[in-house]
């Protein structure tokens, strides 16, 4: 096949076009997105339980779901949350099992539950994606809470009309509500309840069809129409009729406010009211064109009408980071093209080099070509796996190229000599690119979120590396045919640049005669002692990460160019309390930025929003999506410059800040996350299980004082926590009499201080609850609930003390359950500076927790967080890895023919190791799972070049040549070949070494990984592997010197 696409030459350039040109269509045609779409694996049962407590939302709501998905198949585990007017049920589905069959088998479960309070929701049941966040807009300015809403929900209409744009959401404003206000004393004096005032003002506030009238002229339907909509409305409903025919009306009785939800949210943007607008990437939206949209529209539409004061600010652009990747591929992409250009042009030819080096785009566009096919888009990972593949996609192109010249130069340049050079290493090419595939089998295998992530790697390098297989073998030796190369005469006719590159190919001619055949000669004569060498630098690097001057962390720590700081006060803090306490927090932040200013730096803050009353993610590239509600929470997120620019990172503010905050009163927790994190949990995250909840209890505050003594752990926690006071109120036996039972108790209480919903109408395409309760000045006291009246069944109001008794208590502000059984988590954030998170782990479960818990013997604890995904990850790299040994040696047995000769290919890899890992210590980096990967691909490139070294070898044995003169001219002949494979890697990989820009964090270590470590192996492959070839000889002869001094010829007659 090779002879004939290089006789060919029409087929091999349709070939190349075929693939250039599917490329490219797909290219116009892809999907972007910020991450690929996958699975969680997770099920959500959510249920809105308004007013009620995180007891009753756990006996009431998470108990009965618990129980009714008892049995059913696919589930792996079961966490719930029950919190103050919510319950959340997740499901984690078994490895493998359809996930949407058990959410409609979940749903069907949910659905058939017939007991759920009457005040719960409809429970909604859906499987957790990822949110897409691209871009938030905060419209912010001198104006009132009412007048920023309004205005933001026509940004937000206005924004989803745009083509391309259909998920806008509102964040930071309350929801609209219509309060019917009764006091204690109006309904005594019209001898109302508040019963009486819903079901009238329910039975006067609606729209009802009546059917239709079947006249001649036509149908005419018919039609109730008496719904309210605002205050207005609701004012002029009847309540009662006077005997003298007098009208009461409900403005007589009540006050009516038609604003906002009582609740204490409140949202501050650069220090002024604030609304923010979050607008999603669903579906196949691009999310670069939703910024765009979103930038055009904050410019140049929203100005038009925007009321003076006002003031739009697109902020959190995720595209910027997707375009950023995409712009640092290209950048790659080209320096690594010219660098392979100009590297292969310096010691081959500058047009061979030009047809060897365009292989890099074939490849990659050959892939764009098929990624509808195998579910490759354009993401963040994706992007991240062919700057990887840039390093090593052209290795088997190279090994042809200078194969087809050396061919070239013995016999002269034409098509005979292109198919001889290619078939000549045909083989060995073939094998080292189907072994850098299998390399990254081990990816597929990693489980939990990183697998979700990285599982998408493979998918983009293998069909990268197998169509530069096919570019290097149909394309690549027409293409260099037609290259008239390799002729030493005629020099005076070149130019100066040709002398000058005929010079230094001289050069690397004379020093692979001279030098490397010396000291070749050497090293295969003391080959034991060279061996033994390379053994003590090898033994020496290894010692590195176990000494801990390299530390080796699950996922590098990277500085955001977000920062969150999240307060949560003691339970039961009033609003304005938690106000204060936000303040000093911004003060303290103020500070730094006008020491910065000061001293002539740039601003760190881009951008600040100051939220009460909520907090959730920063919507970053760390966002998390999970976010929390009260009256004791704040929040500031801030945007900062980027790190490109900037004069500090996100953890030097973060640090400066919490030094200058210090201990606030009052404050339970407060956090700070500056890092963007990968697909990692906490740092320390133990889950504590058992029967009796005040042993959970004790041995957490016992386990959390021992954490406090580990050196670089901060922000310890656990998730339990004594709640709001609460008053326990209970019906008197003798109340029953009355005519009063719990549920009317309850439900008189409930009506009065949380409010009874009536309706809810539509109003602004939002849902606007109307409510009837007791005015807020009456439901500050406890002497508001003493004065209440409660109503019997024949009418009468006696007071509440009569019928009921009142007990104070504490409740807990959530309560945490897995697979049934109440848990406390205690959580911690960790300096990775100071300790790992291998360290961690052991000090954790090895030492603090067997120390503590053998106090509690009902107390079982579970891992969680970073040292659950490195312990299942750990076993799961570690088999993979021998598997792909595995396969890695059956591969390399088929071309050698031999069960020995494999082992010197493999051998060399972990000297590879061995060079990746000393490269961590430029920059003083850490090892980390994006090491690993890197350490993947050098593995590839170390397998390419000793297959050609070995394959070399054996022909020229297979010649004829003795053992050593086969060594010796072997490793000369290829010595160019893998220079040039390990030159190019390297050299195409310096940029991404040296940028600065918060996405390139991410790629360092795994360039680190592939360029130093291929940088080691290449003297390993050209003095090593010689020495290996020879020392398995040795062991070949000493065996069969063994084998024949046992097994004696019989002696004659």
């Amino acid at each position: 096949m090779i002879a004939w696409f290089t006789k060919n030459g029409v087929a091999a350039n349709l070939t190349m076009l075929l693939l250039v040109i599917g490329g490219l269509i797909s290219s116009f045609t892809a999907k972007t997105e910020l991450f690929p779409d996958f699975s969680l694996d997770m099920v959500a049962v959510r249920v809105p339980f308004l007013g009620a407590s995180p007891e009753e939302v756990e006996e009431l709501v998470i108990v009965r779901i618990e129980e009714a998905l008892q049995g059913v198949n696919g589930i792996k585990e079961i966490n719930s949350t029950a919190s103050e007017g919510y319950g959340a049920v997740t499901v984690t589905v078994n490895k493998g099992y359809p996930v949407s069959k058990l959410k409609d088998d979940i749903k069907t479960r949910v659905d058939a539950i017939p007991s759920f309070p009457a005040n719960t929701e409809r429970p909604i049941v859906e499987e957790i994606l990822i949110p897409k966040d691209v871009i938030r807009v905060s419209v912010y300015g001198e104006a009132s809470e009412v007048e920023i809403k309004k205005i933001a929900q026509r940004i937000r209409d206005e924004l989803t009309e745009i083509e391309g744009i259909s998920q806008v959401s509102l964040e930071g404003v309350r929801a609209y509500e219509l309060s019917i206000e009764l006091t204690e004393n109006d309904l005594r004096k019209y001898g109302l309840s508040f019963d009486q005032v819903v079901s009238i003002v329910r039975a006067n506030s609606l729209d009802l069809p009546g059917g239709m009238i079947k006249a001649q002229g036509g149908e005419i339907q018919l039609r109730t129409k008496e719904q309210a909509y605002d205050a207005y409305d609701f004012e002029n409903i009847v309540l009662l009729t006077r005997p003298d025919g007098g009208l009461v009306y409900l403005k007589d009785v009540a006050t009516i406010k038609d604003g906002l939800e009582e609740s204490d949210l409140l949202s501050h943007f650069n220090d002024k009211m604030a609304a923010t607008i979050l607008v999603r990437e669903v579906g196949n939206e691009n999310p670069l064109e939703i910024s765009a949209a979103v930038y055009d529209y904050v410019d140049n539409v929203a100005p038009i009408w925007i009321p003076e004061g006002i003031t739009l600010e697109a902020w959190i652009d995720t595209s910027f980071y997707l375009q950023g990747r995409i712009d640092m591929l290209l950048e790659n992409g080209i320096i690594g093209f010219v660098l392979v250009l100009v590297s292969l042009a310096i010691f081959l030819r500058p047009s061979l080099a030009f047809f060897v080096a365009i292989g890099i785009p074939v490849s990659f566009l050959a892939t764009l070509a098929i990624g509808p096919l195998v579910g490759i888009t354009v993401n963040l990972i994706s992007l991240f796996a062919f700057i990887l593949v840039l390093g090593i996609v052209v290795d088997d192109a190279i090994v042809v190229g200078e194969s087809v010249f050396t061919e070239f130069q013995k016999n002269g340049p034409g098509v005979d000599s292109a198919i001889k050079g290619t078939h000549r290493v045909s083989t060995p090419v073939t094998f080292a690119v189907i072994t850098t595939m299998v390399a990254f089998v081990p990816i597929f295998l990693l489980p939990g979120m990183a697998g979700k992530f990285m599982g998408v790697i493979p998918w983009v390098v293998i069909p990268t590396l197998g169509f530069s297989l096919v570019q290097s073998k149909l394309v690549l030796p027409y293409h260099l045919s037609l290259c008239k190369v390799g002729d030493k005469s005629g020099r005076e006719k070149l130019n100066l640049f040709s002398r000058l590159q005929r010079s230094i190919s001289d050069w690397l001619e004379r020093f692979i005669q001279t030098t490397y055949q010396r000291w070749l000669r050497r090293a295969i004569k003391w080959r034991w002692y060279t061996s033994a060498l390379f053994g003590l630098l090898f033994v020496a690097s290894i010692a590195l990460p176990i000494s801990g001057i390299i530390r080796f962390v699950f996922f590098p720590s990277v500085p955001s160019d977000y920062i969150l700081a999240s307060l949560t006060m003691i339970e039961g803090t009033p609003a304005s309390e938690t106000e204060k306490a936000v303040k000093i927090l911004d003060a303290a932040l103020e500070e730094i930025r006008e020491e910065d200013k000061a001293a002539g730096e740039i601003d760190p803050v881009k951008n600040k929003l100051v939220s009460l009353g909520s907090a959730g993610s920063s919507g970053g590239p760390a966002a998390s999506g999970a976010s929390s509600t009260g009256s004791n929470i704040g929040q500031i997120i801030l945007e900062l410059a980027k790190s490109e620019t900037s004069d500090s990172n996100a953890n030097d503010v973060v640090e400066r800040w919490r030094q200058k905050v210090g201990e606030i009163p009052g404050a339970k927790r407060l956090k700070f996350e500056a890092n963007a994190s990968g697909p990692v949990g906490l740092p320390v995250d133990v889950q504590l299980t058992g029967r009796d909840f005040s042993k959970l209890k004790q041995a957490s505050l016992e386990i959390q004082e021992k954490l406090r003594e580990v050196e670089g752990l901060y922000d310890i926690r656990d998730t339990y926590s004594e709640g709001k006071r609460e008053l326990k109120i209970r019906l008197k036996d003798d109340a029953r009499s009355l005519g009063i039972n719990a549920a009317d108790l309850g439900r008189q209480v409930r009506n009065a201080f949380y409010g009874a919903e009536v309706q809810r109408v539509q109003r602004d395409k939002e849902d606007v609850k109307i409510m009837v309760r007791y005015p807020r000045s009456q439901r500050e006291s406890l002497g508001d609930l003493e004065n209440m009246r409660i109503v019997t069944a024949s009418g009468a109001r006696v007071p509440i003390g009569e019928v009921a008794e009142i007990e104070m208590g504490v409740g807990y502000p959530a309560i945490s359950r897995l697979d049934r059984k109440r848990i406390i988590k205690i959580q911690a954030e960790a300096d990775k500076s100071v300790i790992t998170t291998e360290e961690i782990a052991k000090k954790v479960y090895g030492e603090i927790l067997p120390e503590v818990l053998q106090r509690y013997p009902s107390v079982t604890p579970a891992m969680g967080g970073e040292a659950k995904d490195l312990a299942e990850s750990k076993p799961v790299l570690i088999g993979g890895s021998l598997l792909v040994l595995a396969c890695i040696y059956m591969l390399l047995a088929i071309p050698f023919k031999s069960y020995s000769q494999p082992l010197i290919v493999i051998s060399v890899i972990p000297f590879g190791v061995a060079g990746s890992i000393v490269g961590h210590l430029y920059g003083f980096q850490d090892l980390s799972l994006l090491s690993f990967i890197g350490m993947i691909a050098m593995a590839g490139v170390v397998v390419n070049d000793s297959l050609v070294l070995v394959e070399r070898i054996n022909t020229l044995r297979e010649d004829g040549m003795s053992l050593f003169d086969a060594v010796r001219i072997g490793g000369m002949q290829r010595f160019r070949a893998i220079l040039l494979t390990s030159v190019t890697t390297f050299v195409g990989l310096i940029p991404i070494l040296h940028e600065t820009s918060l996405q390139a964090q991410f790629l360092i270590p795994m360039a680190t990984s592939l360029a130093f470590g291929v940088a080691f192996a290449t003297f390993i492959t050209l003095i090593l592997v010689p020495c290996f070839y020879l020392i398995l000889e040795d062991f070949k002869w000493i065996v069969g010197k063994w084998w024949h001094g046992l097994v004696r010829p019989p002696k004659a007659g």
